[in-house]
């Protein structure tokens, strides 16, 4: 892949989307165009141009707003994946059974209801309703309360 322009803040796959962004940033004050994309190379041996997935890179033409472009762009792609997480979740059917942290008991909650905090019928503490698509792989969580060393608690 050829070295990028620096006010390159999006490269699109398609041309829906990259007009799509460019208004996205203009109505956001920041003006910006598709970047013209050389042809590929030709081969000497084969006469034959390699192949390559098309794409429209996006140019901030203002460099001074190329870190607010990209800003707004992380902001706009964060909201849409919880508009389509939301979704996906509520469009869940059938239950799903979670257990209390504080009583330990089991609670029936429709499906809908996975990725949420909700109040234990039980003992009235909150207790998480487990979602299989919540990666939390990358979270630390830190030290139990305590000693920061061992974890140990008083």
């Amino acid at each position: 892949m050829p070295d990028r322009d620096p006010r390159t803040v999006f490269v699109a796959d398609n041309p829906r989307l990259a007009e799509a962004v460019i208004q996205l940033l203009a109505a956001n004050g920041i003006p910006a165009e598709i970047e013209q994309v050389p042809p590929a190379p030709v081969s000497a041996l084969t006469g034959m141009s390699e192949e390559r997935a098309e794409e429209f890179p996006i140019l901030v033409t203002e460099p001074k707003k190329v870190d607010e472009a990209r800003e707004l762009l992380t902001l706009a792609e964060n909201k849409t994946a919880v508009y389509v997480m939301a979704e996906k979740r509520a469009a869940r059917t059938g239950d799903v059974t979670a257990t209390c942290e504080e009583c330990g008991k089991e609670s029936t909650w429709p499906a809908k209801a996975m990725g949420t905090t909700e109040v234990c019928p039980h003992c009235g503490g909150y207790m998480d309703v487990p979602d299989p698509d919540d990666d939390w792989s990358d979270v630390d969580f830190g030290t139990e309360e305590g000693d920061e060393e061992t974890g140990a608690k008083e």
